[in-house]
């Protein structure tokens, strides 16, 4: 038995509010994610997105009372507008963030991104309801539309992290969803097409938008190697993406660096001279080749000196390897234990020979064992002591990082250490993030070390940065001594780090906590627009 026409048409339409509820939670997903990306800070990005696309979305409804005519044809003219425009949004934002070059300027064009496709998203049920009215109740109409509006919403939550964003990433999903919006409109109107008063100039709309997302679909890693070289000013010489974050290594052409490791490299002083190799993970630079060796000396040796024994040592992050190449100096370490949650970022840095050659291939070691897991899990179930922590973990400019910087974390640290054990952290800059710095410093004070020090240095691809040192047992900078080979630490430039000018002084600044993440908040520093 034949369907009838009207069955047909109300599946249709009711497969229309599922698409179109679907696409709308990825085209929001997309623009948090990208401003996250960008910007940092999750949860201020997510929470200003979806508020605002609410509130949008909100006046889109209201304005829908106002048309009363051609309900089809204005319907087919959103869906249009809004694949193309939802489409895109991505890759303005991107282009926004580059060539804007003003975290000023980029907010302005996410808020009239999500206002226009908010509002077009809004129109979108009144208008679906309406047509559906034709052969059902208001009553039922409106039932079914909710209903199949929610259950397109799930689908999109769930496709987002686990189909899109994991094999087109964020550019390609924003076109892929896009022309699938076009596509929707376009069966709308091919099963009413006596019905639309605009017929063709409807077409050509939707003509037009599916093309020109056709098109993007296609060229979506060229538009993306052009706005990421942009972003990065310097050549890409690899880029990798895991379900974590995604990892860009550049290339500053120059002539080649001094192999000769027993005197520091040439052009020190000026990061963008010479054979400079970066490696920056979601847009943040780890380290640059060209004087990586400051960083890491300064995370490394104050921590690993003061330790009453180093037989075994945990790096949290440091997936580069860099930090490893540090603590294997030490001959009487017997174990080095790496946490890192990305397992691509590592083999990445394990089988890039440019990195594999500056961490001297320190994660081949056969006193390194590798754990792929979150730092914070590990830490927590672990019954392993250690001698020694080394955290070489990304800045906290999102709540996932943040936890890695909290009194709960670094409390459950310090029980997994030895009786005079000791840890190091990385703690951001003390000039570009004052208040983050000397949060973590509390932070730590509150976990319940002996002894809680903090220090810095000028890295010059980096700026001021800091770090802070916990340990078991009271402890001094006085008592720090160096007895490995370093390119940059003496005892003059040792004593020197733990002594702060006015401008980075330590200030009043409350501990972070699991529950009251306010690193978050002082990490979102107006100074970083001089980084």
């Amino acid at each position: 038995m034949k369907a009838e026409p009207g069955a047909d048409r109300g599946r249709l339409l009711l497969f229309a509010v599922m698409a179109a509820a679907a696409c709308a939670i990825v085209y929001e997903l997309i623009i948090a994610a990208v401003s996250s990306y960008l910007l940092g800070n999750t949860v201020h990005q997510f929470s200003i997105t979806i508020g605002l696309f609410m509130f949008s979305m909100g006046v889109g409804s209201f304005l829908s009372k106002y048309i009363e005519s051609r309900i089809l044809d204005r319907f087919i003219l959103v869906e249009a507008a809004l694949g193309l425009i939802g489409g895109v949004s991505s890759s303005l934002l991107f282009a926004a963030y580059v060539y804007l070059e003003s975290e000023t300027a980029y907010a302005a064009a996410m808020y009239a991104l999500i206002l226009v496709i908010g509002a077009l998203v809004g129109l979108e049920i009144p208008l679906l309801t309406r047509l559906m009215r034709e052969r059902a109740s208001l009553q039922d109409a409106l039932a079914k539309a909710l209903a199949f509006d929610y259950i397109g919403a799930l689908a999109g939550a769930v496709a987002f992290p686990y189909l899109l964003l994991k094999s087109l990433g964020l550019i390609q999903s924003g076109f892929v969803v896009g022309l699938f919006n076009v596509v929707i409109g376009g069966a709308v109107l091919a099963q009413r097409w006596k019905e639309a008063e605009t017929r063709r100039l409807l077409a050509v709309c939707l003509a037009g938008s599916a093309a020109a997302l056709g098109f993007l679909t296609v060229k979506a890693d060229a538009v993306y190697a052009s706005l990421e070289g942009r972003l990065y000013a310097s050549r890409i010489a690899a880029s990798v993406r895991s379900p974590y974050q995604r990892a860009v290594v550049t290339r500053e052409a120059g002539p080649r660096l001094s192999p000769d490791k027993s005197e520091p490299p040439p052009y020190a002083a000026t990061a963008k001279r010479g054979d400079d190799l970066r490696l920056f993970i979601d847009g943040q630079i780890q380290f640059s080749s060209v004087d990586e060796y400051r960083y890491h000396e300064a995370l490394v040796h104050p921590a690993m000196s003061l330790a009453k024994r180093r037989a075994r040592v945990l790096i949290l992050g440091g997936g580069d390897g860099l930090a490893v190449r540090e603590v294997l100096k030490y001959p009487d370490v017997e174990q080095i234990t790496l946490v890192d949650i990305d397992s691509t970022i590592v083999e990445m840095c394990r089988n890039n020979p440019e990195i594999a050659a500056l961490n001297e291939r320190s994660l081949d070691h056969p006193k390194l064992r590798i754990v792929y897991e979150d730092a914070f899990k590990f830490v927590e179930k672990t019954a392993e002591q250690f001698d020694a922590a080394i955290i070489d973990l990304p800045d906290p400019n999102h709540e996932s990082l943040a936890k890695l910087y909290s009194v709960e974390f670094y409390r459950i640290l310090r029980s997994r250490l030895t009786d005079g054990g000791t840890v190091a952290t990385q703690s951001a800059s003390p000039f570009f993030s004052r208040a983050a710095f000397w949060c973590i410093h509390r932070s730590m004070e509150a976990a319940g070390y002996a002894s809680t020090l903090a220090y810095h240095l000028e890295v010059p691809s980096m700026g001021n940065w800091g770090f802070n040192l916990g340990a078991a047992q009271p402890a001094s900078p006085d008592e720090i001594q160096l007895s490995v080979p370093t390119l940059y630490l003496t005892e003059a430039s040792l004593s020197a780090m733990f002594a702060f000018g006015k401008d980075v002084a330590e200030i009043d600044a409350n501990p972070n906590t699991l529950m009251k993440p306010i690193l978050i908040h002082y990490y979102d520093d107006p100074r970083w627009a001089y980084y």
